[in-house]
């Protein structure tokens, strides 16, 4: 009733998110995402049949504690077998599942279909025109990491590099040596910069003689001036591309982490210690030494190197970008079937024993074979039904913002921006907030921002913060003025973020949050809400404020929208005051005694005889 359910459930379950990965991703090619697919996907949704199938069984069991947690330490196990097992199964079949093709040159590779994995006999990887991308991301709970990222995508071409060094011949200009020459507005040494200016180089060439060179240089110019202007780097890299369209590329990430925390400053010098390594260690890197080639699908660094590749060939359609690898193709899978089964045999040996442990509630399952009992979908669809908001719900707001909030978060991490965090440059494309854009018109930045998030950590924190506030702000102020509230206070946020950093990426509901425990702050210091408690709600709602406060002091946080929300919600607080009705007093009932009866004699010798009668 219980062991066979869970085997059942689980195998099915390995086994259909694993088929689906496979004709969705692999074969259809859709471009989902991932580390959503192979992580964040099959780390959610085996709750819900857990949910829905495991847990009536759960209850067959005898399980008592102090706190009645064992019930949850039970799901958890049986989650969590699921979830790891499902995890390694998609690393291999990732990897076990992609061809391996062998051409002579790269050229070839659009002629037959495309696979995974690549050998190549004949090829260059031109390190001269590569394209580079720079992204940052922060992680942790409270924004307290910092990671840096450089991803370098390099050309793959068939030519020699004999041929591409003969492209580009010295330059020679008669009389050079004797005129005084200027390269981009700078007086440079003749000898040197002939040296090393190449032909392909130079944009416009013009001469200066007699009075006029006198006139810009005096006597440094006796024989004349030659002005020279050079190409800029992407003059010069669209010209290269106008001429040939690599038909791969292959990527290179270089990445390093610091504290978030740090001063800017620090931060500036630890981002310019990294570019410099970087670009140490690229001179020095030599990137035709693979053993076979990896196509890369839809991740942070596919996006990255995608990014820098538009920057040259903005036209590129679904180009092919390929990561090196240098173990043998045998050993591409390495030990991810064994620990599939391995992680598998472990959590169902576990959970067997667990389940053998207590024993069975006789009158539970009684309940549970009883046939004209709801089937436990049934029980799960009338669950979720009373859930609905109806007419007389007090959190019809809370749960409009909080499914929004969820909504921007699912769309953005299934189009493949990301689901731990987000770059910049896609929260900026999706409504961030941003000071010289909001300058600029798009004044409705400072209400999509508050929609938006970095990453996961980043959302759980603003909707636990937003829920702990509407379960005693929202009942008193009613959905409308709890509503308006909210959007008030995430817009003066917004304002306070963009006059304090002239030019930082903003996001999230923090500052709106932080309005709504300014006016909850306001109501609990007055009459507005009930007695009940609220000195030990007015104290957790000051440390919550307080303690974020100075969190936001240490850096990677943005505490002037955290102000600028805490100011606005003291504000309103202030206002709804005068427009909110104080709590209804509770009756205070007193038990009404009847008055006693006052015998006289004649009635009292009646009273007697009727009793005498009875």
């Amino acid at each position: 009733m219980i062991y066979v359910p869970f085997l059942i459930l689980s195998i099915s379950f390995i086994f259909s998110y694993s088929f689906l990965h496979w004709l969705l991703v692999m074969q259809f090619q859709l471009p989902i995402n991932e580390d959503l697919v192979h992580i964040w996907l099959a780390a959610c949704l085996p709750w819900i049949p857990i949910y829905i199938w495991l847990r009536p069984r759960v209850k067959l069991l005898i399980l008592k504690d102090k706190k009645g947690n064992l019930p949850y330490l039970y799901l958890f196990i049986a989650g969590f077998t699921i979830i790891i097992t499902t995890v390694i199964a998609q690393n291999y079949l990732s990897t076990a599942a992609g061809q391996l093709t062998t051409l002579s040159h790269i050229g070839a590779i659009n002629k037959s279909p495309l696979t995974k994995y690549y050998k190549l006999k004949y090829y260059f990887i031109d390190k001269q025109h590569s394209a580079a991308q720079r992204r940052s991301e922060v992680s942790g709970r409270n924004n307290e990491y910092l990671s840096f990222y450089i991803d370098v995508a390099c050309p793959i071409l068939d030519q020699s590099p004999q041929i591409e060094k003969d492209s580009s011949q010295a330059l020679s200009i008669p009389g050079g040596k004797k005129a005084l020459l200027v390269v981009n507005g700078k007086v440079l040494s003749n000898d040197t910069i002939i040296n090393i200016l190449k032909a392909n180089d130079i944009k416009t060439i013009s001469v200066l003689k007699g009075a006029a060179a006198s006139a810009l240089y005096g006597n440094q110019a006796p024989n004349g001036v030659i002005l020279i202007t050079t190409k800029t780097l992407q003059e010069i890299r669209s010209e290269y591309f106008a001429h040939r369209i690599p038909s791969a590329w292959l990527g290179v990430e270089f990445s390093k982490s610091v504290s978030n925390h740090e001063s800017d400053s620090a931060k500036e010098s630890d981002y310019k210690e990294f570019i410099s390594s970087v670009e140490n260690e690229f001179t020095q890197k030599d990137l035709g030494g693979f053993v076979y080639l990896d196509r890369i699908g839809n991740n942070s660094r596919h996006k990255g190197y995608l990014k820098a590749i538009e920057k040259d060939i903005s036209n590129l359609k679904a180009p092919i970008i390929f990561e090196s690898k240098n173990e043998a193709f045998e050993a591409r899978n390495g030990k991810s079937l064994e620990w599939t089964f391995g992680s598998f045999g472990i959590g169902i040996a576990v959970w067997l024993l667990m389940i053998l442990t207590p024993k069975l509630n006789n009158k539970e399952i009684e309940k549970f074979s009883d046939p004209g009992k709801k089937s436990e979908w049934d029980s799960f669809y009338t669950s979720l039904l009373k859930l609905r908001i109806d007419k007389n719900s007090n959190f019809k707001a809370t749960a409009i913002i909080i499914g929004l909030n969820l909504l921007v978060f699912i769309i953005m991490a299934f189009a493949g921006l990301g689901f731990i965090s987000f770059e910049a440059s896609d929260l900026f494309a999706w409504g961030a907030n941003y000071r010289p854009a909001v300058i600029d018109g798009q004044w409705w930045r400072l209400l999509t921002s508050i929609f938006l998030y970095g990453g996961l950590m980043h959302l759980l924190n603003n909707m636990y913060g937003l829920f702990f506030a509407a379960i005693f702000l929202e009942p008193v102020l009613r959905s409308l003025k709890y509503m308006l509230a909210y959007l008030f206070c995430g817009l003066a946020g917004s304002l306070a973020s963009i006059w304090w950093h002239p030019a930082t990426i903003g996001v999230g509901a923090s500052g709106a949050i932080f309005g709504l425990y300014g006016i909850l702050i306001v109501l609990l210091i007055t009459n507005r809400v009930n007695q009940s408690g609220k000195k030990f709600l007015l104290i957790n709602c000051l440390i919550f404020t307080g303690i974020n406060l100075l969190i936001g002091l240490t850096g990677g946080i943005d505490n002037a929208a955290h102000i600028g929300g805490l100011i606005s919600g003291l504000f309103l607080g202030i206002i709804f005051y005068f427009f909110t009705d104080p709590p209804k007093q509770k009756r205070k009932y007193t038990k009404r005694v009847k008055p006693e009866m006052t015998l006289n004699d004649e009635s009292t010798e009646s009273h007697k005889s009727a009793i005498g009668e009875v």
